[in-house]
């Protein structure tokens, strides 16, 4: 048994997401892959005495907002996605609600830049999936 950086292996986790994306079309392994891999990411900033990514952007949405909002509602939103692929509780929760290519898209994204927050080395993956995020407005997403 071995001392493993649950950093590297959210790094592995989000490395096989971007190639499940890019490569073989696989969009709900990246979804659950990219999820994972942002929760380890997420609560690591948070330990570190920062913020994750979506607390950053709904602290900006609440200080632009004129309404009050309900952050954990959001947030919930946000995960529903991928929760919704890795439970099943019961009979009617046998089938998942989503649109696969565009939430595995998203949850990349959000892990991605959880990444780079946390300085992780630019890897070629990494670079390809910038690369594709820049190219979304031709690609159709």
């Amino acid at each position: 048994m071995g001392k493993i950086d649950k950093l590297d292996i959210a790094d592995e986790m989000l490395e096989s997401a971007i190639e499940s994306y890019l490569d073989t079309k696989k969009y709900s392994s990246a979804l659950h892959l990219a999820g994972a891999a942002q929760e380890i990411y997420g609560k690591w900033l948070r330990i570190s005495g920062g913020q994750d990514f979506s607390s950053i952007m709904l602290e900006h949405a609440a200080n632009i907002s004129k309404e009050p909002i309900d952050r954990k509602a959001i947030k919930k939103e946000d995960k529903r996605p991928k929760n919704s692929i890795k439970h099943i509780d019961n009979e009617s929760d046998r089938f998942a609600f989503l649109n696969p290519q565009f939430d595995s898209f998203m949850m990349i994204s959000e892990a991605v830049t959880e990444y780079i927050m946390l300085k992780r080395p630019e890897t070629h993956n990494i670079i390809r999936f910038k690369e594709y995020l820049i190219g979304t407005k031709i690609n159709g997403l």
